[in-house]
């Protein structure tokens, strides 16, 4: 396939709107104001679990991090601020103290205290639960809770991470007495936490519905009921929004922004995504246990092609599988190059006998998720690859992910939880992790040495050697690192979170009012 038509190609599967435009962030909003009490948010698939260890998808998330709260929160300013936890100290090199907030009761009227706050923990770290978060904590050795308001927690070693990673996956505090009295399931049907939306009901692959707590220890959020929408395709969903149907829309295509800004009620807004768009890998299955077949693989997709065609600026092309904006991002690496005579190289060097390479991908779990899996089968064939895209459901994904049951690649989107490598990186292709479809005893070495350093310098350097071996074998083959837009209504005041949590509390959202 030549440039063009590559080229057109990319422009075909782009969806129809603002052609060649770069959708700023936001425009000024218009004094424009609204009597409405609910909130409505379309997103790109339904929800698949409402237990918050049991996932780390942004259409669960969104969810999850507003029905139950955390020890620690992080804000869209990426700082960390209290949250069920009002203090915290270290004590030590290794103990870390909390204070937990009085008065806080979980949906239902039980009061919230340090024994769900342990029993959460635990939760994660117990492998019978079989819980998607069980790397998180794994620096903790015990935890101790000396009265109702105070939660002592011991790691193995120092962890200077730990609030950090109560602020995300994983740090959701679940109600110790209601999930053990009516089990896993029935909590799932029916989530009750302490966050700022009341669980009401759930209609698959339709809506879920969620009431105001009257009694946030934060205050009442600035609604009546949130409903969250599953619209996989963007332009009905973006059609909603210009309709007024709906408040906010996520994974709004970056060709639409100029559509959206244009329209005189609605605007975009949006923000670095942190974190990256990578075609995770089954590195145990043929021919991907291959490193050379990976290789050739990135070096046949043409990366700058699709941010300009299909993300229409709003991204940039990774260098490493450290996002921009994390601790320990090497701007010197080059990013990744495109380079096809290379690809057919290392295809034939690797013995590649056109063994079938399937790209398995959603429609709408993320921004651009089919039209790029299409445009780079497209690029994979044209160096003599075997691949084929299949499009399974939000539902079989979430699935294959537990299972780990992938045929070979998927789109996946990991988020810097920390702001470090650690909580991308490392908490997804550790030992154990979600995507532990591969292993390297001196990357499995260096990560788990750098979770406990207190020494940055040594972590660096670590983390520069473990890029070195990540960049020979790819577990992952990093796309792009995009822009998160949302479109909004103007009568909504609303700051998107890199991490993509949906916050909603008072702090971050309200309606303009007349």
């Amino acid at each position: 396939m030549t440039n063009i038509s590559r080229r057109d190609l990319l422009k075909n599967l782009a969806v129809v709107g603002a052609a060649g435009a770069v959708a700023p962030l936001a425009t000024p909003a218009q004094a424009q104001t609204t009597q409405k009490r609910d909130l409505v948010v379309a997103q790109g698939g339904d929800i698949a679990t409402f237990d918050p260890h049991m996932s780390t998808s942004a259409n669960d998330i969104r969810v999850s991090f507003n029905v139950f709260d955390n020890l620690v929160s992080r804000h869209p300013d990426q700082k960390l601020h209290p949250g069920l936890a009002t203090e915290w100290k270290l004590e030590g090199q290794t103990t870390w103290r909390f204070k937990l907030r009085p008065g806080v009761k979980w949906h239902n009227g039980d009061p919230f205290s340090s024994a769900d706050a342990k029993f959460s923990l635990d939760r994660t770290l117990d492998p019978a639960a079989k819980v998607r978060v069980s790397t998180v904590f794994t620096s903790i050795d015990r935890i101790e809770t000396p009265d109702a308001a105070t939660l002592v927690v011991h790691t193995k070693k120092p962890d200077p991470l730990l609030p950090a990673r109560l602020a995300f996956y994983g740090g959701q505090i679940v109600p110790k007495k209601y999930l053990e009295s009516v089990g896993v399931d029935t909590f799932n049907q029916k989530p009750i936490g302490t966050g700022p939306v009341r669980f009401v009901s759930w209609i698959k692959d339709d809506k879920a519905v969620f009431e105001a707590n009257p009694d946030y220890w934060a205050g009442r959020s600035d609604f009546d009921r949130m409903i969250f929408r599953s619209v996989p395709e963007a332009a009905p969903r973006i059609a909603s929004l210009l309709k007024g149907e709906v408040d906010v829309i996520t994974q709004l295509p970056p060709d639409h922004g100029e559509r959206v800004n244009a329209h005189p009620s609605t605007r975009v807004v949006g923000a670095l995504y942190a974190g990256l768009y990578v075609l995770a890998a089954n590195s145990k299955v043929r021919p991907l246990d291959n490193p050379l077949v990976k290789q050739a693989l990135s070096l046949a997709v043409d990366r700058d092609t699709i941010v300009k065609e299909l993300w229409r600026g709003r991204g940039i092309v990774p260098n490493s599988m450290i996002a921009k904006g994390d601790n320990h991002y090497d701007a010197s690496l080059p990013p990744f190059r495109y380079d096809p005579k290379e690809a057919r190289e290392r295809l034939k060097k690797a013995g590649y006998r056109s063994e079938e390479i399937v790209l398995e991908t959603t429609v709408g779990y993320m921004a651009n998720d089919k039209p790029m899996a299409e445009a780079v089968v497209g690029m994979w064939r044209d160096v003599g690859v075997n691949a084929k895209v299949e499009v399974f459901e939000y539902s079989v994904r979430a699935q294959k992910n537990r299972e780990k049951t992938f045929k070979g690649l998927w789109w996946s989107d990991p988020t810097s939880t920390l702001a470090d490598p650690d909580g991308m990186m490392w908490r997804l292709l550790g030992p154990g992790g979600p995507q532990d479809y591969w292993r390297h005893p001196e990357f499995d070495e260096l990560g788990n040495a750098a979770r406990f350093s207190i020494d940055e310098k040594f972590r660096g350097d670590a983390y520069r050697r473990m890029t070195k071996i990540f960049l020979e074998h790819l577990p992952w083959i990093p796309v792009v690192q995009p822009y998160e837009d949302y479109g909004l209504q103007k009568h909504v005041e609303w700051t998107p979170n890199p991490n993509q949590q949906f916050e909603i509390r008072r702090f971050n959202f309200k309606f303009r009012r007349a």
